[in-house]
């Protein structure tokens, strides 16, 4: 909290004598703080759509642009995929000799590697 207060200066008061006690605050000094930062004043400053036409392209193009983002998760997820099948076939053709033998690295490549992937 001091160091919120110091950088932000939050207007927070302490009771006297005790720098790591709870802090007050009146609701019309922190309403005030708001009203005061910059980014309050970005999202009173925002224009909005011009019309409700302008409105539902805005959507279509988010929807748009999300769908092209959902298409390379998609993408990314099968590579994935098939990256763990090839790992997991030439581990299960890795020697024995090749094998570390008394460490936490010999569980791993011993046994298949296991990554998912949610869809």
């Amino acid at each position: 909290m001091q160091r919120w207060e110091a950088q932000l200066a939050l207007p927070v008061h302490r009771p006297s004598g005790k720098e790591h006690s709870a802090v007050l605050a009146f609701s019309s000094e922190l309403d005030e703080w708001l009203n005061s930062r910059p980014l309050r004043d970005a999202f009173a400053q925002a224009p909005e759509p011009a019309s409700s036409e302008d409105y539902v392209l805005q959507v279509q193009r988010l929807l748009s642009k999300s769908d092209t983002i959902l298409q390379r998760i998609d993408a990314i997820a099968l590579r994935t995929d098939e990256i763990e099948r090839r790992l997991n076939a030439i581990a299960a053709i890795l020697p024995e000799s090749v094998k570390p033998a008394s460490d936490a690295g010999a569980e791993t490549l011993a046994r298949p590697i296991g990554l998912s992937v949610a869809s």
